[in-house]
């Protein structure tokens, strides 16, 4: 599997533990909006404009490779 771009979620403001936590739930198919718990760390929906636009660059990146 190719190494992700993870970069564009930190160089938004996502720490790495973040990036890591919207990886796994991506990849898991987790909803990612409503409520946060363990297993979804991080609402989208709550998240500031320039974080939301890292997020959809992000899937965009990852989506070409699949």
């Amino acid at each position: 599997m190719a190494e992700l771009p993870t970069h564009i979620l930190t160089d938004a403001g996502f720490t790495t533990d973040e990036a890591d936590a919207i990886v796994k739930a991506l990849v898991a198919g987790d909803n990612l909006h409503g409520d946060t718990n363990a297993a979804e760390p991080i609402n989208i929906d709550d998240l500031p404009p320039e974080k939301k636009e890292a997020l959809d660059r992000f899937n965009l990146a990852v989506a070409a490779d699949a």
